[in-house]
C-alpha cells in the first residue's frame, strides 16, 4: 500500500512517537509509507523533525501544515490554500492509497485535498483524544464529508465516535497502542534512583507521571496519601513531571495536608526516566493527558508495576481490576483503600505487577498494532470513500 500520514505539528507531543513508530514499523512491512510533519519555525532543541531522522523515517515537510487556521490572517489563508492544493497534486502524482490524518487541521486539508484529487484515496483519521472527539458541528462537518474511516484506541471511542458522528461500526477500528517493548524490561540494571531522590531502601514507592495540571486530579491523591500515611509511615509518594500548574496543584495542597515529609517531587526526567520508574513499587494514574493512550500507565504496566487507575476514558481498558490492578472510583476514599490492599500484601503486588507485565508484553505489541493498522486500511480501501 502506498500511505501517507499527515501530521500538523513540530513538537515531540504525546502522540508524536506512536506516529513515528507506526510509520517505521508499516515501512519494515513493505509498504510505502511517508510522514508529512510540520517544519519547526524556530531552532528547538527537540522536535518531531529531530527525532524522524535519528529513526531514519521516510518523511518530507514540503508541506507548510501552518496550523491553527486563521480566517483573517492572509499569510494562513494563502498557507492553506497552498497545501490544499499541493497536497492534491501529491496524491494524484503518487496514487496514494490511504491518508491517515491524525488532527482537526491536517483532517481539514487532507481531507478537501483527497477530495478534490477525484482519486480512490481513503481518508482515515486516528482518535488520539483523550475522550472520544466532540461531536460539535465542525466536527460532525468533517467527519461526515471528509472521512472514510476512523481509528480509536477504545472500545469506548470507538462506539461513542461511531454513534456521535453516524459512522457504521465497521468503519471505525479499535487498535491498541503499543510501546517499543525492547526499552521496558524491569530484569535490566537501573541506575540507584532511591538514593539520588533520598528514598530510603526499606520505603515503599508509591508513584505517579503525569504534567500536574489541576485537571488530572492529583490533589485527590494527595488526599488518599492523608489517609495512607496513617498506616503506613515507611512510604514515599514520587510524582515525576512538571507544569506551570504545578505550585496549586501540588505544592500547596501538600502543605495543606501536612505530608511533605513522604511527598518527593522528581521533576521531569528525559535520560532517568526508566530508571525512574524501576524504583516505583506502585504506580497511580487517574486521567491521560495530550496522549490519550495513556503512555505512562504502559510504560509503568511493562515495567511490571501493580496500578491504581480512575475507572475513566481507556483505563479500565488498560488495568484489569483485580488482576494487573485496581479500578477504583477517584475518591480520597477509593484510592486509600486500593493503596493499602497493595501495601498490606506483598505477594499481591508481585502477583498484580507479573500480570501487568504480561498484559503490556502482549497486547502493547507494535507488530500487534502494524497488523490491525493494516488489516483495517485494506478493509477501508475495499470498502472506498463514505457516503452518509
Amino acid at each position: 500500500m502506498k500511505i501517507l500520514h499527515l501530521f500538523s505539528d513540530w513538537k515531540w507531543t504525546g502522540p508524536s512517537e506512536p506516529i513515528v513508530s507506526l510509520c517505521k514499523e508499516l515501512e519494515r512491512r513493505g509498504h510505502d509509507v511517508t510522514l508529512a510533519y510540520r517544519k519547526s519555525p524556530l531552532p528547538v532543541e527537540d522536535s518531531l523533525e529531530k527525532r524522524v531522522l535519528e529513526r531514519s523515517v521516510c518523511a518530507t515537510d514540503r508541506f507548510r501544515l501552518n496550523r491553527p487556521l486563521k480566517f483573517y490572517s492572509p499569510s494562513s489563508i494563502r498557507d492553506n490554500l497552498s497545501d490544499i492544493l499541493n497536497l492534491t497534486n501529491y496524491l494524484r502524482a503518487e496514487k496514494v492509497d490511504v491518508l491517515n490524518v491524525h488532527q482537526s487541521h491536517d483532517h481539514i486539508l487532507g481531507g478537501v485535498a483527497a477530495r478534490r484529487s477525484n482519486t480512490s484515496v481513503v481518508v482515515i483519521r486516528t482518535d488520539h483524544k483523550r475522550d472520544s472527539i466532540s461531536p460539535h458541528p465542525g466536527n460532525r462537518l468533517l467527519i461526515s464529508k471528509l472521512t472514510d474511516g476512523m481509528i480509536t484506541f477504545s472500545e469506548r471511542a470507538r462506539r461513542e465516535n461511531a454513534e456521535h458522528f453516524g459512522l457504521p461500526l465497521d468503519r471505525v477500528g479499535k487498535v491498541n497502542p503499543a510501546l517499543d517493548l525492547d526499552r521496558y524490561r524491569p530484569e535490566r540494571e537501573f541506575k540507584d534512583m532511591r538514593s539520588m531522590f533520598g528514598i530510603g531502601k526499606d520505603e515503599i514507592v508509591i508513584g505517579m507521571v503525569a504534567r500536574f495540571q489541576k485537571y488530572r486530579r492529583t490533589e485527590v491523591f494527595l488526599e488518599a496519601v492523608k489517609r495512607i500515611v496513617k498506616e503506613f509511615p515507611r512510604i514515599k509518594v514520587l510524582l515525576v513531571g512538571r507544569s506551570s500548574q504545578m505550585n496549586e496543584s501540588v505544592v500547596e495542597p501538600m502543605k495543606r495536608l501536612s505530608i511533605e515529609p513522604w511527598v518527593v517531587l522528581g521533576g521531569y526526567q528525559t535520560g532517568d526516566y526508566l530508571d525512574t520508574l524501576a524504583c516505583m513499587d506502585i504506580f497511580v494514574f487517574l486521567m491521560a493527558g495530550s496522549d490519550g493512550t495513556a503512555r505512562a500507565l504502559r510504560e509503568a504496566m511493562a515495567m511490571g508495576k501493580p496500578t491504581i487507575v480512575a475507572d475513566r476514558g481507556i483505563l479500565p481498558e488498560l488495568v484489569e481490576d483485580g488482576v494487573s490492578g485496581f479500578v477504583v472510583e477517584d475518591t480520597s476514599e477509593g484510592l486509600a483503600e486500593a493503596a493499602l490492599q497493595l501495601l498490606r500484601d506483598p505477594t499481591l503486588r508481585r502477583k498484580m505487577g507479573e500480570a501487568a507485565y504480561e498484559k503490556a508484553h502482549q497486547g502493547f505489541r507494535l507488530d500487534r498494532q502494524a497488523d490491525e493498522v493494516e488489516k483495517f486500511y485494506e478493509a477501508m480501501i475495499k470498502l472506498g470513500r463514505w457516503k452518509k
